[in-house]
């Protein structure tokens, strides 16, 4: 299955020139392109990306038979990684070892920018969600680095040491770049593209086609004897779910009678925020799973019996901005992002109540460093 998106799927902006990549991917600055001396396939043999100008050619690759295809705009950029956020919205480039795809695929190390897409089975995967740890990962030895790239008048299929991947598509992601020794400022360089309109080739992000393919390249590198960079990834099914008030205070779980969890409300709380762990997706089942919402639990009905009555409260079903929740959906549920919270409305003096939360979904989630328990105001 493939996915096209129109626009700009993943909210690049270019700053300055230069990228601090921010803690929410959908809202950051994240380049497409490769760093220094990714060897582009030309007519006249490989060149560097760094040395392709304005009209030079390169070799595209359209319905597979090799063309040539004139460079309309060739731009650099710069990043400082943030370390300590996720190596994908850090900014870390991907290091893809020599063979690691196939033999000769790529002829040497390649290193790219975790959205930079390689064209595989007839679509463009990106590199973020092929990394396994052993030939295909996060270059944490890179703080900063130059990046490069290069358009053709069409978006297009083309050769990078060895590795078919994509020339650049503009979706609203260029600014103007810094004139570096050949690569040329272009202020302009016509309308904004699309995905689903001007590409070469669909932009492939469903699990059930990356998946195989992540798959078969980290056999190959199991088989090849390549180590695992990092330690096997430890989840735990424990949300750590509790309640906290406007006050600070920690209410933990009375009871829970079935996937509803109880909680005892004090007089005078009328909101609370139900606070959890949170992980990704993406982080916990693996790369290829096109999620990288940090999501705490998944939330159905809400009831507060109060003063001999239950009242339901669906505010976080119906309003789209409801503080602490993800996106609304056309089922009667959310997802929190960890810290969502849930306005109890006026209550009664003096009245003791109890809230019942429904949690359709929970975890797994990243084990963390251990951290203190929070200490019981209401249990």
């Amino acid at each position: 299955m493939t996915i096209s998106i129109k626009g700009n799927p993943f909210g690049y902006h270019h700053h300055h020139h230069e990228h601090c990549c921010p803690a929410h991917h959908h809202h950051g600055c994240h380049p497409i392109c490769f760093l220094e001396n990714a060897m582009i396939r030309t007519p006249s043999g490989d060149v560097a990306i760094q040395e392709l100008a304005i009209g030079d050619e390169v070799v595209a690759y359209v319905e597979g038979r090799a063309q040539s295809r004139s460079v309309v705009w060739a731009g650099k950029g710069h990043v400082k990684v943030r370390a300590g956020l996720p190596d994908d919205e850090a900014g870390y480039p991907i290091r893809i070892l020599v063979n690691a795809i196939s033999e000769g695929v790529p002829y040497k190390d390649l290193l790219v920018t975790p959205e930079h897409c390689f064209f595989f089975d007839g679509g463009f995967v990106p590199a973020r969600m092929l990394v396994n740890g052993r030939s295909v990962f996060y270059d944490r030895s890179v703080s900063a680095y130059d990046y490069f790239h290069v358009e053709t008048r069409e978006h297009s299929i083309i050769m990078a040491d060895g590795m078919l991947t994509e020339s650049y598509l503009d979706t609203g992601n260029r600014d103007a770049m810094s004139q570096n020794h050949n690569v040329v400022v272009r202020l302009s360089a016509g309308p904004r593209r699309s995905w689903a309109d001007d590409a070469a080739a669909p932009l492939v992000v469903e699990r059930d086609a990356v998946e195989p393919l992540y798959r078969r390249i980290e056999n190959r590198a199991v088989e090849a004897g390549l180590e695992a960079i990092d330690a096997p990834v430890l989840t735990t099914q424990d949300a750590d779910m509790h309640l906290v008030t406007d006050q600070g205070q920690v209410i933990l779980r009375t009871r829970e009678a079935g996937n509803r969890v109880m909680f005892t409300i004090a007089p005078g709380i009328e909101t609370v925020r139900i606070v959890s762990r949170t992980s990704r997706p993406s982080d916990v089942t693996g790369p290829f799973l096109n999620d990288r919402r940090q999501l705490g639990v998944l939330v159905g009905e809400i009831t507060l019996f109060d003063s001999g009555e239950a009242s339901t409260l669906d505010r976080h079903l119906q309003e789209p901005q409801a503080r602490g929740w993800d996106v609304v959906e056309g089922t009667p549920c959310r997802w929190t992002n960890g810290d969502a919270w849930v306005s109890l409305g006026d209550r009664a003096p003096g009245s003791v109540g109890l809230l019942a939360i429904e949690v359709l979904a929970a975890g797994p989630y990243l084990e963390a460093e251990a951290r203190p328990e929070p200490v019981a105001v209401y249990a």
